[in-house]
Parts: C-alpha cells; structure tokens; sequence
C-alpha cells in the first residue's frame, strides 16, 4: 500500500495528471493540439457550409435543411463505415500514422471543398455533386483521425489521473469549436469564402506535423503482435464480447450516441436557422454567420472554464455521477433553447451556457468511463465502436432535424435533442441505482 502512495507522489505531473516515464510535455501538448485542430476541424463545416451552399453553389434558403441534411447523412456514412475500422487498425499499426495521414489529408480536401463550383464546372456536372464527393473525402479522412485522441489519452493516462487527462483534453477540444465559431467565423465577412477554406485546411496540416513529430504510439508491441496474428475480425469479436456483459459500456455507448450529435448538430442548426432569418434582421449572410458563430462559441467559452471542475468531480465523485450530471444539464439546455423566438437573443446564450456545461462534462465523464472499462489491448476496438455510435447518433438525430427544421420549426431539433440527452440520463440513473460490479482495465 505504502509502495502504491509512493509511486503515484513520485510520478510527474501536467495540469494533475500523471505521467508515465517513458512520456515528455511535448509528447502531452502535441496530443493537446492536435485535439484542438481537429474538432475544429470537425466544426469548421457547420461554419462555411451555409454561406458556401448560398453564395457560391446558389442553393435557395429554402431547400437549406433537406440539402444540410443529406450533407449530415453523408458525413455520417462516411464516419459509420469507417470509425470502428479505424479503431481496429490503431489497436494493430498504432495510433499515430492515422492521426498524421487523416489530419494531413483532411486538410488538402478541405482546400479543395473551397473550389467545389470550380471542380464541377472544369468537369461538366452538377456542383452539388462535387460539393457531396468532396465532403465524404474530408468526413472519411477525419474519421481516421480524431477517434485517436481518446485512445492515446487513454493510452497515456493511469486510472487514478484519468478522468483529468479527458478532462483537459476536452478543454483543448472546446478550443476547436470556439475558434472556428468565433475568429473563424469572421473570415468570410472580412477576406472571402475561400480564405476561410485554406484556414482551416493549413491548420489541419500543421495539425498533421505536430502528430508527426510530438506524439508518441504507446500500444504496447506485444499486443499489436498478438493483434495482428488475430486479424481484423477477433478484437472486433472481443469488444462486443465485453460490451455484452456490460451494462455500464452499453449505457455508455447511448451517451455516445446523443453526447456526439450534441456538439455537431448545435453549431451546424444555430447557423442553419440565423442565415436563413438574417434578412429578417437586415443583416448580411456572412454577418448571420458571424453572429451565430459567437452566440455558439459562448457554448465552448462555459466548457473550456468548467474543464478543471468537471477533471476533478470525474475522478473524485465518480464516473456515473458526473455522466448524470452532465446528461441532465445538456438536456435541459437545449430543451430551453427550443423554446428561443431568434438565434441572436438573450434566451438562445443563455441556453449555451447550460448546453457547454453539460456537453463537456458528459463527454468527459463517458469517454473516461469506456476508457476505464475496456481491456488495454482492444482499447482502440472498444472506442471505435463507441464512437461509431456517436456518428450514428449524428446521423439519425442530424436527419430528423433536418427534416423538421424544414416542416415544423427552427426550434423543433433542439427539442428532440434535449429529450434524447434527457433519456439517456434516466438511463444512466437505473444504472447508478443498481451499482453494478464495474471491472476496469487501467
């Protein structure tokens, strides 16, 4: 007992979390900027796609949720078919060489996205169909990559730091969403749509060289050997075997589900909704954009601030608890924020600050918990399929917006998303209540 105390007092530490010594800062603050390059990466589109499909494709406001719509289910496809693959593969090749590759790749499609009338015209066809191919390129490039993140932080975190290692990961991640909301969401206005396309793509690269040469893989050489005389098929079968008996993951798997397609759909409806009222307001698309940038990136200034609370009540309160928690505080949120009259008000921020809060503690208390609770050798399997049943959420609940964006509301997605997040706590409750025997793997 007293050798445990004196190894986790002498263990290194960053921002709380315990180091192992094989690990350096640099090796932490790449991973850390890599996370934030790509779930800004990842937001990015919610940003540009609007003004994009408007002022250069030409398509009618009125067609904007059937077309977004489509673009989600797209999108989704894409992360669907290629998530768990990409889990599977980082459990035998390692972590980092599909982060590089994704990042790297991602960024020159994004590039190209900017050139989809160009592209189209050059080649005699239908824009919209350039613009479809282009953005299932960048979805499958990015679904390589980003599902890294929480692998290798698991793979470079002990149980006892764990929940802070997710936590301050999560606080880089908010990073992301805030800049493309935010100073992203300027660019249009201020230097044209296609600067803002290579923004972002030479982000991505620069992403891809830190992944280069600050990370390093820690999947262990005897698993991946053991992994790649297994194939493709056994660690997918060993996963479902642990998820099978385990109540806890699968809960956790339906926090994926809704935790996921909180952070996509908000930016990607919010901007929906303020380009197709801005001549309401007398503004501009760009300005519309802009505004609703700001008004959503209030969402990742809440998560960034309640990032070290929600390391230390994850590690210290417990797991499910701080899931509960947050599931609640992000159902109630967008419950509120259904209820909002305009995208640019009072009532919409103040239901962001409620929907930050709680989308960064469910992601953070869900992601360490799956981590916890998988074997180390099929770790990459387990958050593969966790997070193919993010892209599933995305895609289910993404469509149902859209549609009913078009048919009933503005405010008619955030409300199914709020019920669902609600759903989902309840679930986790029956699960706290009955304190099941819940094996970890640190």
């Amino acid at each position: 007992m007293n050798s445990s105390q004196n190894s986790h007092q002498t263990r290194r530490k960053l921002f709380g979390i315990e180091m192992p010594d094989d690990l350096t800062k640099l090796n932490f603050y790449s991973v850390f900027w890599c996370a934030m390059v790509l779930i800004l990466a990842l937001s990015y589109v919610s940003v540009i796609q609007p003004i994009c499909l408007k002022e250069v494709i030409g398509i009618s406001p009125a067609h904007f949720g059937k077309i977004n719509a489509n673009l989600i289910f797209l999108n989704e496809i894409a992360a669907i078919l290629f998530l768990g693959v990409a889990g599977v593969l980082s459990d035998k090749y390692g972590r980092k060489i599909l982060m590089t590759f994704g990042l790297f790749f991602g960024g020159i499609i994004f590039i190209l996205y900017g050139y989809s009338d160009l592209i189209a015209k050059a080649l005699g066809v239908n824009s919209l169909l350039i613009v479809f191919i282009i953005r299932f390129l960048y979805a499958a490039a990015l679904a390589f990559a980003w599902p890294q993140i929480y692998a290798i932080i698991g793979d470079y975190t002990f149980q006892s730091s764990r929940g802070k290692g997710m936590a301050v990961m999560g606080m880089c991640c908010a990073l992301g969403p805030l800049i493309a909301f935010t100073l992203m969401a300027a660019i249009p206005a201020r230097f044209g749509i296609l600067p803002a396309f290579y923004a972002c793509g030479l982000i991505c690269i620069l992403g891809a060289l830190a992944s280069r040469f600050g990370v390093v893989d820690r999947v262990h050489k005897d698993h991946r050997k053991v992994d790649e005389s297994m194939g493709a098929i056994k660690p997918l079968k060993e996963a479902f075997k642990v998820l099978k008996h385990n109540p806890a993951l699968k809960m956790c798997y339906g926090a994926a589900f809704t935790s996921r397609a909180d952070v996509a759909i908000l930016g990607t409806f919010m901007i929906m909704w303020s380009v197709k009222v801005a001549d309401d307001f007398n503004i501009s698309n760009a300005r519309a954009t802009m505004q609703a940038g700001l008004t959503v990136g209030i969402s990742a200034i809440v998560g960034i601030i309640t990032a070290p609370l929600w390391g230390i009540i994850t590690d210290r309160w417990g797991r499910l608890q701080s899931l509960v928690l947050g599931l609640g505080l992000v159902g109630s949120g967008f419950c509120l924020l259904a209820t909002a009259s305009d995208p640019f008000g009072m009532w919409a921020k103040i239901s962001m600050v409620i929907c930050g809060a709680g989308q960064f503690g469910a992601l953070t208390a869900s992601t360490t918990l799956t981590a916890d609770l998988s074997p180390k050798k099929i770790l990459g399997s387990i958050l593969g399929g966790f997070n193919t049943f993010g892209a599933i959420g995305i895609f289910i609940l993404g469509n149902i917006g859209g549609l009913v964006f078009d048919s009933i509301g503005y405010g008619s997605p955030f409300m199914i998303l709020g019920s669902a997040n609600l759903v989902v706590m309840a679930w986790a409750l029956l699960i706290l209540k009955a304190k099941p025997a819940m094996e970890t793997n640190s």
